[in-house]
């Protein structure tokens, strides 16, 4: 299968007091043994398990409305609020067809999102700090299929307490969403069409915008950038995976299972295949891209991260490759790679003076995973 949900919540899974430990080390500049470093050399340690906290509860409010697995369609569908006033006509890509509060912080506000994605209605998450002013924007790209692997908010909230605005989508076919899941085929445009839903907010700056995918959402990552290319346009300007599927043929190899997804057999319909491996078409590549992978990785072998980055190296490409050893597919020794997508997305992303860093923004970061976690799953 292409990513495991349920693994995608061990690195919050953690004890109170030794995270509390773990934190205060952390933002002291004190090192902290990490099980086995990683094939590259940072400046960062890395604590087993990602700082939480218990937020106040005259900080939060409970959700006031939620959208269901339904996609509401009735004149009562909730619009965005004031600020958020959506620039663009309904059914027309990246228009924002509903938004409903989930929480608000004294630092940060999530939406349960509904918008226009080829005439469908598409379900996803929005989140943004709440501070007046012009921020950068982050797109998400989740792995999975269907329920298997589907948002569940805090995923947003990654970016949002570092700094972001931040955006995902669950694709079409998933989760309340209109259409057909296709796995990389036209649902790749369900990512799309974020961009223009980001540039119509006048609180993000739509020269500042990120992206970061995990497992099938790497290859989504991988599948916008190539199209960016072919239609001459430079909107995401970094871009991070982690455990991303960057060769399908090596994927229905190693997990035979992930063929119907897919809809044909790589010796069936190898021109569709290479059409959504990266692997193929490093050339297309020009954001700035930051590739994570676990080398015990047992859903998506660490060799198509590796394939990746020899063509990316052989085309010229700006890029930088990390892996760990022992880690498997969502790196939960390493808070899923969070800390170098932060300060890859700082590299390139911030003005002068701002930090998005981990290292200033985690424990606020693991207390708003820590709500979601808590409050708001399976709502």
């Amino acid at each position: 299968m292409i990513g495991r949900p349920g693994k995608q919540r061990q690195f919050l899974q953690t004890s109170g007091l030794i995270l509390l430990i773990l934190a205060m080390l952390w933002l002291s500049g004190c090192h902290v043994a990490s099980p086995e470093a990683p094939r590259v050399t940072l400046t960062m340690p890395f604590p087993s398990s990602m700082p939480t906290g218990t937020s106040s509860a005259n900080d939060l409010i409970e959700p006031e409305i939620l959208i269901t697995s339904a996609v509401s369609q009735s004149a009562d569908t909730p619009m965005p609020p004031p600020g958020i006033a959506p620039a663009l006509a309904s059914g027309v890509n990246g228009a924002i067809e509903s938004m409903a509060l989930i929480t608000r912080t004294a630092n940060s506000e999530y939406y349960a999102l509904v918008y226009w994605s080829d005439g469908y209605r598409v379900t996803g998450f929005l989140g943004r700090p709440r501070a007046t002013g012009v921020y950068p924007a982050i797109i998400y790209n989740r792995g999975g299929y269907q329920g298997h692997g589907a948002l569940e908010g805090w995923e947003v909230s990654l970016f949002v307490e570092a700094g972001y605005v931040a955006v995902a989508s669950q694709y079409r076919g998933n989760i309340g969403s209109e259409g057909r899941d296709e796995c990389g085929g036209a649902d790749v445009n369900d990512v799309l069409n974020l961009i223009p839903l980001l540039k119509q907010i006048p609180y993000v700056d739509p020269d500042r915008i990120g992206m970061m995918g995990h497992s099938r959402g790497g290859m989504m990552t991988y599948l916008v950038l190539k199209q960016e290319t072919l239609a001459g346009l430079h909107n995401i300007k970094a871009a991070v995976t982690v455990g991303g599927v960057a060769d399908l043929f090596m994927l229905c190899r190693d997990q035979p299972d992930a063929i119907w997804r897919v809809g044909a057999k790589p010796e069936d319909d190898p021109a569709l295949y290479q059409a959504r491996s990266a692997t193929y078409w490093p050339e297309l590549i020009n954001a700035p891209l930051l590739l994570q992978h676990g080398e015990a990785d047992s859903a998506v072998s660490v060799e198509q991260s590796r394939e990746l980055a020899e063509a990316l190296q052989k085309a010229g490409k700006t890029f930088k490759l990390i892996t760990f050893p022992g880690e498997d597919h969502e790196l939960p020794e390493h808070y899923g790679g969070m800390p170098e997508a932060l300060a890859w997305f700082q590299q390139y992303l911030a003005d002068k003076g701002q930090d998005y860093t981990f290292q200033s923004h985690g424990v606020a970061i693991g207390e708003m995973m820590t709500w979601f976690q808590t409050h708001y799953r399976n709502r």
